[in-house]
């Protein structure tokens, strides 16, 4: 599922990946995200920078791959001057309309990084989640086949049918819930108010726990339950807006959320109507939260060809 999210990110963003390797940034983003616990522990102890820990050599490593790349893409389209409809040519095309100042190669690359690591890592992990839930819970997974085959009439999967996915977005929708790929967000109090009878100062990090959200008993019934059920309209309708927060919320929601969900049930309409996948384990792999929530080990399924 990173591969595949990689490939569709960079699609739409540059027109294809060019030389960036997309193996290499796979494994770097996963060699990023490792030593993650290390950069926590040492920032609540406000160490300095240069303080060692597992992991430094190859996060950093794998942080000056990416940004080398997509510098280099950058540079070359400048030269090239080749005209292109996607969000490489609007940032490059894009100026203040009061200053006409443009954005600099590396202003540019800052945006395009975020959009790589941030757009398409998450998705893929809901992606696989989903895929490991419906291999666990195979009454939903033939729902699902059911409402795939009567909406493509067994033909493929077209950009109209994924509005009519409604049972599809369900069970997404509820994976997301049980694993929400981004656990936590954080806020920085820009000035102090109260909160609950305590005053927050201002500059103070606030911690917002997404996953505890979730699996709050008061907040939802069996939280620990895949129940796509819950995200039917009726049942959703009357649900706190807050209580469901994959992509945050608020005027800093995901700037990609629309993206990643549309993006996300065609994927599992192509995949499961041409394979059928299975799990080697007998249970849900432990989540462990590197930044983003990841099995603890990896999560091998096995892929069969429907016929």
């Amino acid at each position: 599922m990173m591969r595949t999210t990689f490939d569709i990110i960079v699609k739409t963003m540059m027109s294809g990946p060019g030389g960036i390797d997309v193996v290499r940034v796979e494994r770097g983003i996963t060699d990023y995200l490792k030593p993650t616990g290390w950069i926590f522990a040492l920032s609540i102890l406000n160490a300095p920078d240069w303080v060692p820990y597992p992991g430094r050599s190859r996060a950093r490593a794998a942080t000056g791959y990416l940004r080398s790349a997509i510098t280099g893409m950058i540079a070359q389209r400048r030269r090239g001057g080749e005209a292109r409809e996607d969000l490489v040519a609007l940032l490059l095309a894009a100026a203040d309309p009061v200053t006409g100042r443009v954005m600099t190669d590396e202003e540019i690359a800052d945006n395009l990084l975020t959009f790589i690591t941030a757009g398409h890592e998450t998705t893929a992990l809901g992606l696989a989640w989903t895929f490991l839930l419906l291999a666990h819970h195979p009454e939903h997974e033939v729902k699902v086949l059911s409402e795939i085959d009567a909406v493509t009439a067994d033909g493929p999967v077209r950009p109209e049918h994924i509005s009519e996915l409604t049972y599809t977005r369900q069970v997404f929708s509820e994976a997301m819930t049980l694993y929400p790929p981004a656990p936590i967000i954080t806020r920085t109090a820009t000035s102090a108010f109260p909160l609950s009878g305590f005053m927050v100062p201002k500059g103070a990090v606030i911690v917002v726990p997404i996953h505890a959200v979730h699996h709050h008993a008061a907040i939802w019934e069996q939280p620990e339950r895949f129940n796509p059920g819950r995200f039917a309209p009726e049942q959703a309708k009357g649900r706190h807006r807050y209580a469901y927060m994959p992509f945050g919320a608020g005027p800093r929601i995901c700037i990609g959320s629309a993206f990643a969900q549309m993006e996300a049930l065609a994927i599992l309409a192509v995949m499961l109507k041409a394979a059928r996948l299975r799990t080697k384990a007998g249970s849900m792999p432990a989540p462990i939260m590197k930044v983003t929530l990841r099995p603890r080990a990896d999560a091998e399924m096995l892929v069969e060809p429907r016929s």
